[in-house]
């Protein structure tokens, strides 16, 4: 399945470049740019699976042994996302750019009560998973205009994912931990900018990565809305 998204992903973005060819104004011209972006991320992130987690590594370890008895908890998957990236355009329809993506954290807070060993207890799990990592995209261009154009992106992220762990009650002192894995995620976008003196250009994206993170550190696709500027060399 993953695959075939992938596929998909990148038959659209070589559909637009096709389209690109179709004479139009042309806006940027041929060089390299840099810039960054700013804006946020929404992870499929499922709660259940921090539930399970909870309910299979941290509740009934040997050093927790909390039965529990009733949970309120909460999973906060948006946070800002932020990059910035290099890149060299080669003609008015194609450009590729190398960077890197920061996709912000997805947070688990739970408060499960029970008792540990017939000793009602209430206590404090928590959970955070973080995706970042560098990029490599290509870029089919459509010039809408002298200073309008669109533009469809894809791409992968070779991403770094951390999950930490923090858990606390009242029988014991806190406990944490960390660990981390490393992934290769696909993605794709679509985007307009505007350029303005010149060497300048603001640029509105959306951006779709597939399973971002990795099974260990919680995989589920992610969104991104941002707003973004280029500088031209």
């Amino acid at each position: 399945m993953k695959q075939q998204r992938v596929f998909a992903a990148v038959i659209a973005a070589v559909a637009l470049t096709s389209a690109a060819s179709i004479p139009t104004a042309q806006a940027a011209q041929p060089g390299f740019y840099i810039g960054g972006f700013y804006g946020q991320s929404d992870k499929d992130s499922d709660i259940q699976d921090y539930r399970a987690y909870a309910a299979t590594r941290i509740y009934p370890s040997p050093v927790v042994q909390l039965t529990v008895e009733s949970l309120t908890d909460s999973l906060d998957t948006k946070d800002s996302a932020f990059g910035f990236f290099a890149g060299y355009r080669f003609n008015t329809h194609f450009a590729v750019e190398g960077g890197y993506m920061d996709l912000g954290s997805v947070s688990y807070r739970g408060k499960p009560r029970g008792n540990i060993t017939g000793v009602p207890t209430e206590a404090t799990v928590n959970f955070d998973s973080s995706t970042a990592g560098l990029t490599v995209s290509a870029l089919g261009i459509w010039p809408l205009s002298y200073r309008w154009e669109v533009y469809g992106r894809a791409g992968a992220l070779f991403s770094s994912n951390d999950f930490s762990i923090y858990y606390n009650d009242v029988e014991q002192d806190p406990r944490t931990d960390q660990f981390s894995d490393n992934d290769v995620d696909f993605y794709a976008g679509i985007g307009t900018s505007f350029n303005f003196l010149e060497i300048y250009d603001v640029r509105l994206e959306y951006q779709h990565i597939l399973d971002a993170g990795d099974k260990n550190t919680d995989e589920a696709d992610a969104n991104v809305i941002s707003i973004g500027i280029t500088v031209v060399f």
